[in-house]
């Protein structure tokens, strides 16, 4: 059974392999009356002196030595090859993969850099530079474009510059390549293919259910345009087109009676349209391969989840289930989507289940916990996650989370001494340190938090988290700022797209009354962190002091929209801001 990733890239794949798989490619040598015997490479011979040899004797002894896999006796062949002729493109091409091949990169890539600037209207020189291009280089589109207006019909550049500006979300850009890849390769069915897949991603479902249908007719055994097609019915109405979906799926099952996705699709479509029996036959069948193969419920997971498809994801499972009612996996998957509908009791339910020999069960045991807190059972949470730390008292992930739990439970004492005994096993535990710090922070242990910041420091000059910590701490202190500053720039060299660290860097120039910085910070740290109540917060502080009050009124508003529950005295002050504001106006 042919599938479409592998087909579609097997032109660009072979290519390059026959590019670097040899030094000296089988091509024809240059023109010369001049014959060499084959065992010319073992002859001891005194190159500088056969001056009256010419090029293609030297280029066979290359290949030759090429073939005894001998490289660098092949590069100064090719060398001299080039000495005789050194305006031969052929011979300079064959000279820079031969340094490619004994991974000379760097210097292959300047050669063929120069000799495509030499002749850039020769084709062949710049496929070479193309190849030897690395795939994210900002010009690779201009050259593969440049190479399309040399050489109109080269598949090899099509595909190409197609996958670069699918990669590039240049949509537009590939949808017009790849139509007219199709209108000159009509018989191509990758053409078709990658034409339907942008066409699709374009919000074109008519056109792209063309596509495929035209890749089908061309290569009718491939599965992946088929499940594509059934996603393009779905996207043009699911009822509407429910005929053609079960058609192309049990025309996927009639040349692969076992294909999972197959089997979940249609057992879905029968389930949701109440047509029980034929939903269980479907069912049935995957839960006898899950017998044969107990991964596939992974992959049952994995076609359903990550797409939202919840429901879907409890029917199928819950069904493969009776096939296989002891597997563990099935438990966890049940959990998460159960979890993704927004039923934590039928969650924990099946998180219950899961294992200890699970190798997702630490995660299960942190989800049961969080999942009780969000139903108000804190008191459940803590005993559950005490349960577990008392038998695995040296994991450090269990430990970190009780101790969260602690103190958000006012327990802060407790949560302080269970991580003091924790650090007498493991003194140098950064996660461990950061975690008593905050929770000294929180718990009015301030002074001691600060000590417990800088002996992270000390272990590791580059945590982020602890130079931010301590420097946001200074500065909300209203002391020792330049060090603030200092500790916090730190931290933004290491991590410059975190949200929370800009927005320290930002607070710390407010602090110090440079508010123009501050604002250039707090407007990028906003951004960063989708508008969190806090920063945002700190943003219309900074805009009060450069005198954009509008900007502030509106900056507090969209704190307070951003606010989450337990952000209570966050919310109090805001309000309490604007009111001052909005009476100062009156």
């Amino acid at each position: 059974m042919k599938h479409i990733a592998v087909c579609a890239l097997a032109l660009v794949s072979v290519l390059s392999v026959f590019f670097f798989s040899g030094c000296i490619r089988q091509s024809p040598t240059p023109d010369s009356g001049q014959t060499s015997s084959p065992d010319i490479a073992d002859q001891d011979s005194d190159w500088d002196q056969e001056s009256d040899l010419k090029a293609p004797y030297y280029y066979l002894l290359a290949r030759i030595y090429d073939q005894k896999n001998e490289p660098h006796q092949a590069q100064k062949a090719l060398e001299k090859a080039i000495e005789k002729d050194p305006e031969s493109c052929f011979l300079r091409r064959e000279y820079i993969i031969c340094l490619q091949k004994q991974k000379k990169s760097h210097l292959a890539f300047e050669l063929a850099q120069s000799l495509a600037e030499e002749y850039p209207e020769d084709v062949e020189n710049l496929l070479l530079l193309a190849r030897l291009k690395k795939g994210d280089d900002e010009d690779m589109p201009l050259l593969l474009e440049q190479i399309l207006k040399l050489a109109p019909e080269d598949k090899e550049t099509f595909l190409r510059l197609g996958k670069v500006y699918m990669d590039e979300g240049m949509t537009q850009k590939a949808l017009n390549l790849f139509s007219r890849m199709a209108t000159i390769f009509p018989d191509y069915y990758v053409a078709h293919f990658y034409l339907a897949e942008n066409q699709r991603m374009a919000d074109q479902p008519a056109a792209a259910r063309d596509s495929y249908l035209k890749t089908l007719e061309l290569e009718p055994d491939l599965l992946e345009p088929k499940f594509r097609l059934v996603d393009v019915y779905k996207a043009m109405g699911e009822e509407k087109h429910k005929t053609e979906i079960i058609k192309v799926l049990k025309e996927i099952l009639d040349s692969a009676p076992t294909d999972e996705r197959a089997l979940i699709e249609l057992g879905l479509i029968y389930f949701n349209t109440k047509n029980f029996k034929k939903a269980d036959d479907m069912f049935a069948a995957l839960g006898k391969e899950v017998r044969k193969n107990s991964d596939l419920v992974v992959t049952i997971a994995q076609i359903l989840i990550p797409d939202n498809r919840y429901q879907d994801a409890v029917t199928a499972l819950s069904h493969v289930r009776k096939s296989v009612p002891g597997n563990a996996n099935i438990n966890f998957f049940l959990g998460m989507a159960y979890e993704g509908l927004k039923k934590p009791d039928k969650a924990i339910e099946y998180y219950l289940k899961v294992t200890p020999d699970h190798p997702q069960y630490k995660k299960t045991i942190l989800s049961i916990a969080f999942l009780y807190r969000d139903i108000n059972r804190t008191k459940e949470a803590i005993q559950f996650l005490e349960q577990h730390h008392r038998q695995s008292p040296a994991d450090i992930d269990i430990t970190t989370y009780l101790a969260s739990f602690y103190e958000d439970d006012n327990r802060h004492d407790i949560a302080v001494t269970m991580l003091q005994s924790a650090l007498k096993q493991t003194p140098k535990n950064t996660a461990l340190l950061f975690k008593l710090g905050a929770i000294q922070d929180s718990g009015g242990q301030r002074q001691e938090s600060i000590e417990t910041m800088k002996t992270i420091i000390r272990l590791d000059p580059k945590h982020a988290s602890a130079l931010n910590y301590l420097g946001y701490t200074y500065a909300e202190m209203g002391i020792h700022l330049d060090q603030a500053l200092e500790l916090v720039q730190r931290a933004h060299e290491i991590r410059p797209e975190d949200g929370y660290i800009t927005d320290s860097l930002g607070w710390v120039y407010f602090k110090k009354q440079e508010y123009e910085k501050a604002v250039a910070y707090l407007e990028k740290a906003v951004e960063l962190s989708d508008y969190e109540t806090v920063i945002a917060a700190h943003l219309a502080d900074a805009y009060l002091k450069t005198g954009q009050e509008k900007k502030a009124i509106a900056m507090y508003q969209t704190a307070l929209d951003h606010a989450r529950k337990d952000q209570e005295k966050e919310i109090l002050e805001i309000k309490e801001k604007l009111k001052k504001l909005n009476n100062s106006g009156k």
